[in-house]
């Protein structure tokens, strides 16, 4: 008889998008020291999770998702332009208010070997090429429940306008979503 376990915890993936053009242009003076990062609206992120753990908000910057206590929760970003031009580094994910249900959040990194990546020498992208490519997450366990509100603390970089290989920072900005943890 196959006894099927059921683990008590689950990884919850946040894909945090941000369009950079919305950032640069209304907040174009934005602080340089990553301690003290410039204050945005909501209007310029957009975060996915799971639909099982959205409560609301699913696609804006007030996401409000549910988690459990021992989660593992991985945040990971982007720019509109997957990186390409603009870039976006999630540097820091701190508490503010409420209850705290996060841990410490760190960088990890996963490298797979044959990763997919599309054929440039075909029209469509297919037959897929691999390559080898490292993926960052920040990620924290949950510790415990509550509702947190906290700051996403993000670095954005533009291209170099006198060198479009090099991506030089633009500035420090933060915003501030919630969880949920029941």
């Amino acid at each position: 008889m196959d006894l099927e376990l059921n683990s008590s915890s689950q990884e919850i993936d946040v894909l945090v998008v941000i369009d950079t053009d919305y950032v640069k242009s209304n907040y174009p003076n934005p602080s340089q020291d990553p301690n003290n990062p410039t204050g945005i609206d909501h209007n310029s992120q957009h975060m996915i999770v799971s639909n099982t753990n959205a409560l609301s908000g699913q696609g804006t910057a007030d996401l409000n998702f549910s988690a459990k206590a021992g989660d593992e929760v991985s945040f990971r970003s982007t720019s509109i332009s997957q990186n390409s031009d603009d870039a976006v580094i999630i540097y820091n994910i701190k508490y503010w208010s409420g209850d705290q249900v996060f841990n410490t959040f760190v960088y990890d990194a996963v490298t797979r070997q044959q990763a997919v990546v599309p054929n440039y020498n075909s029209a469509n992208g297919l037959p897929a090429n691999t390559a080898n490519i490292t993926f960052s997450s920040f990620d924290s366990k949950v510790r415990n429940t509550g509702t947190e509100n906290f700051y996403v603390q993000f670095a954005l970089y533009q291209l170099d306008p006198n060198n479009s290989n090099n991506q030089i920072l633009f500035g420090y900005y933060y915003w501030d979503p919630t969880i949920t943890v029941k």
